[in-house]
């Protein structure tokens, strides 16, 4: 007699005496239905066959044995020294088998006693109370077995023996893997060494660690003669359900004996490499997994966990999200792991999805949002089967919901982002989970310092429970040169901040995370002006750097007092303005400013002052002329009634700006010398550079290169002093301009060369284009008009780039040069080649202000 089932699925025997379980069984054929198997139950008068050849038969045609026990033996019958029930678990030796007992059972038979004690050796089992539990727990274990010894058995004849088979094979990827190679490379080497024999590969839910493995599980096949396995956990929640799925995949059979001793058994012999995929649920197995290293010395393990295991035989490598784009050519493009990604899964949407020259920027301004985590990525290719690049860009910005549901195979905490997230955070503890959704609150990272202050917690407790936030992989650590820095990944920041804005306390922490960064900014004063008291500061060196590594939390700061306390901040961007001017950040601050300004008369006149002083100077940078000229009418007078000194002296010097906006050389002289002199009474060596090398500047343009040159080395002798490289910068690049003024060529060159090397170590694009201004000039004495006009462009380009102008006097001399080179030109010669120019990038730029004609001609 033959079973047959239509599709062939695997068959689940179910075995128990027939009037007590009734419903137990119906809840268990259910759950094995649920997974899509084929439930065997024997009937009585099922078959024209007699009970015991059926129900024989049933079990030699099925793949798994479940028995479900509770108070009675079962029958026996004629013939026969034990009941059915007895003899179906006798003849399920060899097979995977399930066992489940009912409690309480007071009238329990004692020959099934007598047999559960049997089982109790052999094999354990597991105790229920009711079929709903029961239906769960196996549903529960399995899942364990789905994909271990019979999803790959294919469909043998139903009626073959049973053959010992080896290992399951390592799943085929549907997909393509893009952008791992290196770290392919390395975990392989990790795990071709003698002493390594634990790896696990951590990261955030969709970084794609379980491609990561196989791909390094196939790599390295050949050097694993027992096997390579893998072995998937997201359904197993219990240690010895692993050790159950480990068995199942290496073909150990674990009728004769406890899975961990069966399992030892297995892989004693031969060199092996398990493959755990998804182990973040069950870090408590991790002592039985040391314990089988232990006792197995050919085994190596490659796990997969968003949480560190813990081990010390562990080697942790966390798994980085893909390299982003950069500009570049589209043929470039297309080889960049997160672009390939996109477009290879947004092809198999649509068919005829193309990389464009017009779409191409959307497309990686995607891969940057969603900073290079491939589920992510595959997430928003799956959505240009109905929006464009543009458009799904467009409502990304707004939302990562926009990211919609993955594809069906994808594990179901998978199938959007969300999903990953919240599997994720729901694996924390109560504390755990709560420093996270503060942490939310922080951009672009925190130190544990600043965590704690805005948590409320002492700053060890903070530094433990980071680390465990890591472990999880919901926190990563940015290496920099301030020291490990953590940072959540923003895909996975935006959904932890709607938990953080469910919190009653929501407020209260934006609050106290607002005013952790007014503070961090009052203690950067002093050493950003260059305070006497301040230049023993052994943190002065590091300000600036500290500063733009939390530029992303000040702007928050910033953004935060607008909207609820708008009188801190008159003084905050007084503070921050010089660090503010040297990276890049005026465009930002001008919006501040801008929203802040029609409010300045309900401050106190030194808050005016302050916020009066951050709008002229901020004009000037980014040539608003109108604003700038405003915000001086505005401070005039306020200079009898300011009472800081330092605020004094520096309305002072702004005046001096905004007097040459209107080519009023001596006024912005006679302004800049008074400023110097303040400034020198007070020790402020920021302040007394800046007025010195304005004072020499205006000095050069009125033909007193004397007192210029006097003021302009002042200027550089403090800069050297203050160690700043944006004052050596401004100083070695009007020294040069003197020295070209004056006729003295080569002096310039090389005063322009130092000052371009400091101006890119102060990250300057202001001072850069300065100095390459500087060197076009030169270029145009020494009669090169191309060379002249691409220098020019280049500067002009830059500058642009991040919304600056050129300073006023600069902009009018730049002005009259480029009126000279596109006489010499023509006019259509000059467009081209200083719009080629403009399309230089910072390194294309100096190098061809060094004098580098190869990377000009490129764009000549």
């Amino acid at each position: 007699m033959v079973i047959r089932t239509p599709d062939q699925r695997l068959r689940v025997f179910i075995s128990s005496t027939l009037g007590e379980l009734a419903e137990e069984r119906r809840a268990v054929e259910r759950a094995v239905s649920a997974l899509r198997l084929t439930p065997v139950l024997f009937e009585a008068g099922a078959r024209p066959h007699p009970p015991r050849e059926v129900y024989r038969a049933y079990l030699a045609q099925s793949d798994i044995f479940i028995g479900l026990y509770w108070q009675r033996y079962g029958q026996v019958n004629p013939g026969m020294d034990v009941s059915g029930l007895e003899e179906e678990l006798r003849l399920s030796a060899g097979m995977p088998r399930l066992l489940y007992v009912k409690v309480p059972a007071p009238d329990r038979e004692p020959r099934l006693a007598e047999l559960l004690a049997q089982a109790r050796d052999e094999t354990s089992y597991r105790r229920f109370r009711t079929p709903a539990e029961l239906g769960r727990l196996v549903r529960d274990d399995l899942a364990s077995l789905l994909s271990e010894r019979f999803v790959s058995a294919g469909n043998p004849a139903l009626t073959a023996p049973r053959r010992s088979a080896g290992p399951r094979p390592l799943p085929v990827g549907a997909t393509s893997l893009f952008g791992r190679e290196r770290e392919i490379d390395e975990v392989a080497e990790l795990l071709g060494r003698p002493e390594v024999r634990l790896v696990t590969l951590t990261g955030p839910g969709g970084i794609g660690k379980t491609r990561l493995a196989i791909a390094v599980g196939k790599r390295l096949r050949d050097r694993f003669d027992g096997g390579t396995v893998f072995i998937p956990l997201a359904s197993v929640t219990q240690p010895d359900q692993m050790l159950v799925g480990i068995a199942r995949a290496v073909r150990a059979e674990l009728a004769g004996g406890a899975p961990f001793q069966t399992l030892v058994t297995q892989l004693r012999e031969g060199r092996w490499l398990l493959i755990l995929d998804n182990l973040e649920q069950i870090i408590d197995a991790a002592p039985t997994l040391d314990e089988l290293l232990a006792n197995c010395p050919g085994v190596a393990i490659l796990a997969t966990s968003r949480t560190a295991l813990g081990l010390r035989a562990e080697r942790e490598f966390p798994v980085p999200p893909l390299p982003l784009p950069t500009e570049a050519p589209l043929a470039e493009l297309e080889r960049s792991p997160a672009v390939a990604l996109f477009v290879d899964r947004a092809r198999a949407v649509r068919h005829d999805f193309a990389l464009t020259e017009d779409n191409a920027a959307a497309v990686v301004e995607i891969c940057r949002l969603l900073e290079g985590l491939p589920l992510a990525i595959e997430l928003a290719a799956a959505r240009t089967r109905l929006l464009d690049p543009e458009a799904l860009l467009l409502r990304l910005s707004r939302s990562l919901d926009a990211l919609g549901t993955g594809a069906v195979d994808l594990p179901e905490r998978q199938h959007t982002l969300r999903a990953t997230v919240e599997w994720s955070v729901g694996l924390l503890e109560e504390d755990e989970r709560s420093l996270l959704e503060v942490a939310a609150v922080f951009v672009d990272g925190w130190t544990v310092d600043a965590v704690a202050d805005v948590a409320g917690i002492d700053e060890d407790r903070a530094l433990d429970l980071t680390e465990v936030l890591a472990r999880h992989s919901l926190v990563h650590l940015d290496r920099t040169s301030l020291g490990p820095r953590p940072r959540m990944l923003e895909t996975i920041r935006a959904f932890v901040a709607e938990r953080l804005a469910a919190r009653p306390d929501a407020a209260r922490i934006r609050r106290r995370h607002a005013d952790h960064y007014c503070a961090l900014a009052g203690r950067a004063d002093g050493p950003l002006r260059g305070v006497s008291q301040a230049l023993h500061d052994p943190g002065q060196d590091h300000w600036v750097d500290r500063l733009e590594a939390e530029a992303g939390n000040l702007a928050a700061t910033v953004d935060w007092y607008l909207a609820n306390d708008p009188a801190r901040l008159p003084h905050l961007f007084r503070v921050l303005w010089p660090f503010w001017s040297q990276w890049d950040h005026l465009g930002e601050v001008r919006a501040w400013v801008e929203r802040l300004l029609p409010t300045a008369g309900s401050f106190d006149p030194q808050a005016r002052a302050e916020l009066l002083w951050t709008a002229a100077a901020t004009a000037r940078e980014v040539g608003d002329d109108p604003t700038a000229l405003a915000a001086r009418r505005g401070l005039e007078p306020l200079l009898d009634v300011i009472e800081d000194p330092y605020l004094h002296a520096a309305v002072r010097l702004v005046m001096a700006w905004t007097s040459n906006m209107v080519g009023d050389l001596d006024r912005a002289s006679r302004e800049a010398s008074a400023s110097l002199e303040e400034f020198q009474g007070q020790d402020e060596l920021l302040g007394t550079a800046s007025a010195a090398l304005t004072l020499g500047s205006l000095e050069t343009a009125l033909g007193r290169y004397d007192d210029a040159l006097r003021h302009l080395r002042e200027g550089d002798e403090l800069a050297e002093r203050f160690r700043n490289p944006w004052l050596s910068a401004t100083s070695r690049a009007q020294l040069g301009t003197l020295a070209l003024t004056r006729g003295r060529l080569d002096e310039a060159r090389g005063l322009f060369d130092e000052g371009l090397d400091q101006s890119l170590a102060a990250h300057s694009t202001q001072l850069v284009s300065l100095c390459l201004a500087g060197f076009a000039r030169l270029a145009w004495m020494e009669g090169d008009a191309d060379w002249a006009a691409l220098l020019a462009g280049a500067a002009d380009g830059l500058r642009r780039r991040v919304g600056l102008q050129a300073w006023p006097m600069i902009r009018r001399g730049e002005a009259e040069l480029a009126a000279q080179i596109r006489e010499a030109l023509g006019a259509e010669r000059f467009a081209e080649v200083f719009a080629a120019g403009t399309r230089l990038d910072r390194p294309e730029a100096v190098a061809a202000a060094h004098g580098d004609r190869v990377a000009g001609s490129r764009v000549r």
